[in-house]
């Protein structure tokens, strides 16, 4: 069985679907490892009623900070999905993995 790095590192970081690692960049010099994780979704949950396979509105680019991977700082880079809702009528962010 031959695993990409990026499936290693989703499974690494805890991530579940439909959340995946899709790129790595690491920088030696600066002690830094750079994910950038996406969910390539097009319908969710949503997170404010729990209504059912809701549509994505929009993605808002974030960044946040990670428990450090072997020593290298790690950061998590995403366009976090906003879910459009139906059923309560609020547009909000998806939960970060």
């Amino acid at each position: 069985m031959n695993l990409s790095i990026e499936t290693l590192f989703t499974t690494a970081l805890g991530l579940q679907a439909p959340w995946e690692v899709k790129d790595i960049e690491l920088d030696t010099a600066k002690r830094r490892i750079d994910f950038q994780v996406a969910c390539a979704v097009k319908q969710l949950t949503c997170p404010a009623c729990g209504a059912a396979e809701q549509p994505i509105h929009d993605r808002v680019a974030r960044s946040w900070r990670h428990l450090d991977f072997f020593q290298y700082e790690a950061w998590l880079h995403a366009d976090l999905p906003r879910v459009r809702c139906g059923g309560c009528g609020k547009t909000t962010q998806a939960p970060v993995p």
